[in-house]
């Protein structure tokens, strides 16, 4: 049998065995007692069935032994409850003496090394036993519930099945920690939870009530739903390395800022960067310090910023909503937006300045609630912070919609007096650092205001110009089908432009009407608008019949489809993206919850926020791998380092052909030399800087045409784009070829 497609009837086993106890917790929630629907069965005999299958082919006695006891508790359990009579004669002939003709196959057929089961060299023995034992106390658990079952002439779950289950996966999750084995870690933390939540609901009241699925979870869903999304964003989260352009280039200014000790001045490879204010820095730099320099520790607090960001939407949200439900439906649609999750994968300000915009809306609405003044001026400071993190451009959204709530909605804004106040306070945060630097070169303030102000909005001076749509292209991507719901609710006459939907309306539409003007746009620039859209989104999602709630569910459930057809078949599409098989496991993992969505009784208001939720959490979760298997294609410069630190050893400096990397300087300890050949970025911005020592790190080819003959070292070693040509040496020199690295040509240079 074809490899690949055994793989995936292994993959579709273990998604049925994840999706069959989210169906029995979803099922039980509702009925506020412990289940044992007979789908859950089911779905255990046909996933069972299929790893038999998968471990014949495979030739692996040790999956069709395990297998087997399970599976015929399994049908077991379908005789206890008369569905096994369910299935055709034929199917239920099949199912009984196909598993057995498996067996027999492989013990009269196949040959194995049994010494080699219980003597892995990469295993010690006492974690080998750790994991055994954790395997064995893991399977008898469906003993003790067949037992049960029997005495009770009825199929069920005794209290004892969960404990021994909550115990082996346990065991097994540490197993796999310290295994790294991060998928066999995944599923059994995805157990562990819903162990624990059934021994929740055994020890909780009866609720007699029909409530809703997430109603039943009230006392512990935002600490469920934060503890979840902190799960997926942690997980393999140093697999990569930092990326050109931009992430590589803050955490390399962050390292040079520890190394330095120099908090006020960020550099870039030995030269002054002024591009943006440094609280990014800051936060990355005391990441590095606590948690030493490594691509974990600069992602770290980003993950950190967009957890308290779903907080944050939901107490926004449950001010505007009045309704705990509708705000944490707000803050679970937030988490799903896959913008928001690209925002923590890579370090930019842009994560940093949408918490900021957040804390401040936050403390906005709770001072319009209450009239606390105290509340108006901590919105002012987180104003200012943000003013700290990139400037003017964190007013945006928030005067936006405070000129809509005022001149519009005619809401009373509170005194004159403490918005004064609020304001000075902001500027005494927001222009401290430009007004330092300003005072030690009065340069600055032409630099900041019109260079990075002005003319970043103007003009493309920064080269990232896109059509006055594009905003509206990603938004659509990003947000479908929340964003239409949300357009399709436009403000039609005066009297609708006064209620809370036209506010979240205008807080999406105002703001992106002023970024598309802009002559500057990357995806994350309108950042802050999702929270917006995701409560606006939810606030007339809440007010649809249930027959066009049901339109809007399967256009999503459609566009999951094509995303899903899509995640499977890139490699035919890009020969040169490679997947591994845990990026396939999560795959199925992902599609197997979404079917089974669709398969419990859930209110459809719930559902198709939680399905959205899940797609994106499974999204997140393959992209770490598709991440650390493709560095050629995400400009992760790692192999390059670890080539270079393999086999020249004794090599102190490396010279880079017409690019900037500072990835390369931040994975070693080496000394970069970059040749400035026509490449923009290599432009930098000197005027600075109080001396030339920057000279030495920096040459301008075409400046010093002569520089590799005259003063470039022999034998040196440079490294440039595979497709690039490098300069011409005229007989004096010539260059040796030593490999190429994804995508990039290591060069030695030697003299005539």
């Amino acid at each position: 049998m074809n490899s690949s497609f055994l793989l995936g009837i292994g993959f579709l086993a273990q998604g049925l065995f994840s999706a069959r106890f989210l169906i029995q917790l979803v099922k039980s929630e509702k009925a506020g007692k412990v289940l044992s629907p007979v789908i859950f069965w089911q779905l255990s005999l046909v996933a069972s069935f299929l790893l038999l299958v998968y471990g014949t082919f495979r030739q692996d006695l040790v999956i069709v032994g395990g297998q087997l006891l399970g599976y015929f508790i399994y049908i077991r359990n379908l005789k206890i409850q008369n569905a096994w009579q369910l299935f055709p004669k034929w199917i239920r002939i099949g199912f009984i003496f196909l598993p057995l003709l498996f067996l027999a196959y492989l013990i009269f057929h196949a040959h194995y090394n049994f010494h080699s089961l219980v003597h892995n060299p990469e295993i010690s023995g006492m974690l080998l036993t750790w994991g055994t034992l954790g395997q064995v106390i893991f399977t008898s658990r469906f003993v003790v519930q067949w037992f049960d079952s029997e005495r009770s002439k009825e199929s069920r779950f005794p209290l004892s099945f969960w404990y021994i289950s909550l115990v082996g996966a346990v065991l097994i999750a540490s197993y796999a920690i310290l295994r790294k084995d991060s998928v066999l870690f995944i599923g059994q933390a995805f157990g562990i939870l819903v162990y624990g939540r059934n021994l929740m609901i055994h020890y909780g009241a009866s609720n007699e009530l029909k409530l809703s699925f997430l109603d039943r979870l009230k006392s512990i869903r935002l600490t469920l739903l934060l503890a979840l999304v902190g799960t997926v964003l942690f997980f393999n989260l140093g697999a990569w390395s930092v990326t050109e352009s931009s992430e590589a280039r803050y955490a390399e200014i962050a390292k040079e800022m520890v190394q330095t000790g120099d908090w006020l001045h960020p550099q870039l490879m030995g030269i002054y960067h002024y591009h943006k204010p440094p609280v990014t820095y800051w936060l990355t730099a005391v990441s590095f310090k606590v948690l030493g320099i490594s691509p974990f520790s600069a992602r770290f607090l980003l993950q950190i910023s967009v957890l308290v960001q779903i907080w944050l939407v939901y107490k926004i949200a449950f001010i505007l909503l009045k309704r705990s439900n509708a705000a944490f439906l707000s803050a679970m649609l937030y988490g799903s937006f896959p913008a928001v999750i690209i925002g923590s994968r890579a370090l930019t300000t842009d994560t940093y300045l949408t918490l900021f915009i957040l804390a401040a809306l936050y403390f906005w609405f709770a001072f319009l609630e209450d009239g606390k003044q105290w509340k108006l001026l901590v919105c002012y400071v987180f104003l200012g912070i943000g003013f700290l993190t990139k400037g003017p451009v964190v007013l945006i959204v928030p005067l936006l919609i405070w000129l809509y709530q005022r001149w519009v909605m005619r809401q009373k804004m509170g005194s004159l007096k403490i918005h004064l106040s609020g304001v000075l306070v902001m500027l005494f945060i927001g222009l401290s650092w430009f007004v330092f630097l300003y005072l030690e070169d009065s340069r600055f303030l032409n630099y900041f205001l019109f260079k990075h102000t002005i003319d970043r909005f103007a003009t493309d001076t920064f080269h990232r110009g896109q059509p006055f749509y594009f905003y509206g292209a990603v938004v659509l991507a990003t947000a479908f089908p929340w964003i239409i719901i949300l357009l399709r609710n436009f403000p039609k006459n005066r009297p609708d432009l006064k209620n809370l939907g036209a506010m979240l309306f205008m807080w999406v539409f105002l703001p992106l009407l002023f970024f598309s003007s802009s002559q500057s746009k990357l995806v994350l620039y309108i950042l802050p608008l999702y929270s917006g859209l995701a409560i606006g989104a939810i606030y007339y999602w809440q007010r649809l019949t249930d027959t066009q709630q049901k339109i809007w569910e399967r256009w999503q459930m459609g566009f999951h489809i094509l995303l899903m057809i899509g995640l499977i078949s890139i490699t035919w599409i890009e020969p040169r993206i490679s997947l591994n098989f845990k990026f396939y496991f999560l795959w199925f993992i992902t599609a197997s919850l979404l079917v089974a969505m669709q398969k419990v009784d859930i209110r459809r208001i719930e559902r198709t926020v939680i399905s959205a939720f899940i797609f994106t959490m499974g999204l997140t979760g393959m992209s770490t791998y598709f991440m650390s298997q493709n560095p050629g294609i995400t400009n992760d410069t790692r192999n390059v380092t670890t080539w270079l630190q393999q086999n020249e050893p004794d090599l102190k400096e490396v010279i880079v052909y017409n690019k900037r990397l500072p990835s390369l300087l931040f994975n070693s300890d080496l000394k970069v030399i970059s040749i400035y050949d026509g490449d923009e970025s290599l432009n930098r911005e000197t005027q600075f800087q109080n001396n030339d020592a920057w000279k030495t790190n920096l040459i301008n080819l075409q400046a010093e045409p002569n520089w590799i003959i005259q003063s470039a070292s022999n034998h040196s070693i440079w490294i440039a784009k595979e497709k690039s040509e490098l300069p011409n040496l005229n007989g004096k020199g010539k260059w040796e070829q030593l490999t190429v690295v994804d995508g990039w040509k290591v060069m030695r240079l030697l003299h005539y």
